[in-house]
């Protein structure tokens, strides 16, 4: 009688694999890696945001922000201008008078320059 041979692992694994499907598959392991991971804000942090976006708008100072974008952090800096409640979206004028807006759940920090 013939004895059964068991292969292990390897009979789970995929009978055929292109080569574009092993270059996406690592290429998908490694960019996650390196990306920043968005960090959870409490909501005495995004009262505090409020605050001091308010702050700067009824007094007209210069504002910074750090948005969080696709796991890459970029500064903001520039004067509020608007706040839409409805889209919670912020017009900022930014020093070279160019104008951004930027979604409130983008930021990660606020600082107001006096």
């Amino acid at each position: 009688m013939g004895k059964i041979r068991d292969r292990g692992i390897i009979k789970w694994k995929a009978a055929l694999i292109l080569p574009e499907h092993k270059a996406l598959t690592k290429k998908n392991n490694t960019d996650d890696y390196y990306l920043n991971k968005k960090p959870v804000l409490d909501e005495y942090q995004v009262e505090e945001f409020e605050n001091n976006i308010h702050y700067a708008m009824e007094y007209h100072l210069p504002i910074s922000f750090r948005l969080h974008n696709d796991g890459n952090p970029i500064d903001l800096h520039g004067y509020c201008v608007y706040i839409d409640p409805v889209t919670k979206e912020l017009s900022i004028q930014k020093k070279d008078s160019i104008f951004k807006k930027i979604k409130f759940n983008e930021i990660i920090n606020v600082i107001v320059e006096d």
